[in-house]
């Protein structure tokens, strides 16, 4: 998907063509990415590490002034510029694993749908563990989580491992069809209703 702003500074645009999957795939995959948010209601939709923010006025268009739209990136100058863009979106300068004094902090009891602005397949192992963990605890009951995926990452043993953290972290996980006609062909990851965990034991 091409955007019809500047890029963001801070990072090339030839670095990691799927690093960050709204920047670069077609449309369609914003639309997969933004496919849970609610028609109707006062929604709370969260953007993670959106980036360039291609998915970010998708998902205003579909609020249509409803709810409550917040974009967490963790790039300050990159959150700035998205503040500058999209003044009446609620841009936060913090990290996924955050999430939850994020919300908090506003008066947000609960999202309804967070969607990941990049593959996660790649993070280190504690980062995604945190990440998701905070995801599961803002998510209310019948939420949803969207997370992009590239195609050739798919069968490598990294996404293999993401896919089964998302299997123990939600209920539902659905990968969505593939877009071929991306930049690089690539998925959307689609996970309902996250599951309570207990926290894993303290080492003695």
């Amino acid at each position: 998907m091409t955007s019809d702003r500047a890029t963001l500074p801070g990072r090339p645009r030839g670095q990691g063509p799927w690093a960050r999957a709204a920047a670069s795939g077609p449309r369609r995959i914003a639309m997969a990415l933004t496919a849970p948010v609610p028609e109707s209601g006062q929604a709370v939709v969260v953007e993670l590490d959106p980036y360039e923010g291609d998915v970010t006025p998708l998902v205003r268009e579909l609020l249509g002034g409803r709810g409550r739209h917040l974009a967490v990136e963790p790039d300050p100058v990159r959150a700035a510029r998205l503040s500058l863009c999209f003044p009446d979106v609620e841009v936060v300068t913090a990290d996924a694993a955050s999430l939850p004094g994020v919300l908090a902090g506003r008066g947000i009891a609960v999202a309804d749908v967070v969607i990941a602005g990049r593959s996660w397949a790649g993070l280190p192992h504690a980062e995604r563990r945190a990440s998701l963990a905070a995801v599961r605890e803002v998510l209310s009951p019948e939420g949803a989580f969207t997370a992009p995926g590239p195609l050739y990452a798919r069968f490598r043993a990294e996404e293999r491992r993401f896919r089964r953290m998302l299997g123990v972290s939600f209920e539902e996980v659905v990968a969505g069809r593939t877009a071929w006609d991306s930049l690089t062909p690539a998925f959307v990851h689609h996970c309902r209703r996250p599951r309570v965990l207990a926290p894993p034991a303290s080492s003695p």
